[in-house]
């Protein structure tokens, strides 16, 4: 007997010993990982096993074997923080786009207002650039003394440069692939402003998002996948091959803005203006707002694919036009001004073939062709557009609701078919209506932190008052997917249209 309480107490002091080196074995980054993957935070995770010492690990084991990157710069539509209790939730529709890609990491910058923060804070989110914002309260008398909230969310901005602030893995992905999901808080703030300096900041946020990505572009050609000058057809440092690395195209999908009027919190929780603002005009201001920034995307979307940043093959070179030039990739590339028209104007990244002025003299075309010529023969990167019409993919499930719960149907077939939802108007998470059935609350809601909370999540359009639920954020992710998955993005449209007005000829 006491023999074999000897052998148990050995055993069991064995396996405490062997738990400690493992841990002791286990290097500090790994260890972070680790926290990482607790608080839910998106990681490489094909790295996060590896023994040892990185010189133990051999190249071929440290490729990720060709995965895809997935890169999340945005608001609460895309932040895939799930708080305690919002299980329900289901994941964002970026992660959905993980799966149907097959996507081997993904980091998720985007943030939102604390769920809990309403009603003692008025609804807010990330903004395209802070900067804007508080340039356009300061025009507004019966705004300026306001204290935003906003400003305590990262811009695109701050996003970008704390993705590029992260050490370069030692192995790239052979894709990288970048969602930018914004505006929608900046229409829902700027439906408050007069109508002309809303019109204003609504483009020049447009314009201020697009300046951001040719700064996330140069990082991207410079440090994520590197132009190697000396070479006439740069490596590919995926696959080692002698190929130009316009292989990697700089992807972005840019999903089309989705009007904040049609969401349940703008009736139940914005604030009721003050005059000589009305509710009416502030919904009448944020529809037209949004179709000017979807159409101010739209419309630079192409020209922003063939604009030029000059970049050099040394990641400490950037220079986005030759007048004005940005001297630190990490430094905001617009500031603030006021011009002699009071409107808000930018500084710093301008498109390179534009018409402007460079030392007193026009850039002519055959200047900007032949630097288009150079990037070209150095194995510049592509820049590539997937542009999805979310806005639409979710107007037509609420008409579908609509025209079904009334028995009618349209010409385009919409109210034959099924909903998907029991509800497109409620939230799942909602507050107490005290003229609801008790019974029937007690049937279909919990209560939760004083918000009732559905029991069947999948049954509705909204999460809560303005979010999507999970069934939504799933058909919007495998929409995306399909894109994605069949290579509709706006480049490869271009380029078969090309070839099709070729074979024309």
């Amino acid at each position: 007997m006491f023999s074999l309480r000897k052998r148990l107490g050995a055993s069991i002091l064995l396996t405490v010993l062997s738990l400690v080196l493992i841990t002791l074995l286990l290097p500090s980054s790994k260890a972070k990982q680790l926290q990482r993957v607790t608080l839910g935070t998106t990681i490489e995770y094909s790295d996060l096993w590896r023994w040892g010492s990185d010189e133990d690990v051999d190249e071929e084991e440290e490729d990720n074997g060709n995965g895809i990157r997935l890169v999340v710069f945005g608001d609460s539509w895309v932040d895939d923080v799930i708080e305690e209790g919002q299980e329900g939730k289901g994941n964002n529709w970026p992660q959905v786009l993980c799966d149907e890609i097959n996507c081997t990491s993904r980091f998720n910058f985007a943030a939102s207002q604390q769920p809990d923060a309403w009603p003692s804070s008025p609804p807010t989110g990330v903004m395209t650039s802070n900067d804007i914002h508080a340039w356009a309260l300061s025009q507004n008398q019966f705004l300026r003394a306001e204290e935003p909230k906003y400003t305590e969310l990262p811009d695109l901005s701050s996003q970008i440069q704390s993705f590029i602030s992260l050490p370069a893995p030692k192995v790239q992905p052979s894709n990288t692939l970048f969602i930018l999901s914004f505006g929608f808080w900046d229409i829902y703030d700027f439906a408050r402003l007069d109508f002309a300096a809303a019109q204003n900041v609504t483009d020049a946020s447009v314009e201020f998002m697009f300046d951001q990505l040719d700064i996330l572009y140069a990082h991207f050609a410079t440090n994520l996948y590197p132009i190697n000058a000396s070479a006439p057809n740069p490596v590919n440092y995926t696959t080692g091959t002698n190929k130009s690395t316009c292989a990697h195209k700089f992807k972005v999908i840019i999903p089309r803005l989705f009007d904040p009027t049609l969401l349940p919190g703008w009736i139940s929780q914005r604030p009721i203006p003050a005059r000589p603002s009305s509710v009416a005009e502030q919904q009448k201001n944020a529809i037209y707002l949004t179709e000017r920034w979807n159409q101010a995307v739209e419309n630079k979307m192409e020209a922003w694919m063939e604009r030029n940043v000059t970049i050099s093959p040394k990641p400490s070179s950037l220079e986005i036009n030759e007048a004005a030039s940005s001297p630190n990739v990490h430094q905001n590339a617009t500031e603030e001004a006021t011009g002699a028209d009071g409107k808000f104007e930018q500084h710093g990244a301008v498109a390179a073939n534009e018409e402007e002025k460079n030392d007193g003299k026009e850039r002519t075309n055959g200047d900007t062709e032949k630097k288009t010529q150079e990037q070209e023969k150095i194995g510049l990167s592509k820049k590539d557009i997937f542009y999805f019409d979310t806005a639409s993919h979710l107007v037509d499930v609420i008409i579908e609701h609509q025209l079904e719960d009334e028995g009618l149907s349209d010409a385009a077939g919409l109210g034959k078919g099924e909903s998907p939802f029991d509800s497109v108007y409620v939230p799942c998470v909602r507050e107490l209506d005290f003229d609801e059935d008790v019974s029937e609350i007690v049937q279909s809601w919990v209560e939760r932190n004083g918000m009732l909370v559905c029991k069947e999540p999948e049954e509705f359009m909204w999460w809560d008052a303005w979010n999507l639920g999970s069934k939504a954020k799933l058909m919007v992710g495998k929409a995306i997917g399909e894109v994605v998955n069949e290579g509709k993005s706006m480049r490869a449209k271009k380029e078969s249209k090309g070839i099709n007005t070729k074979k024309g000829h």
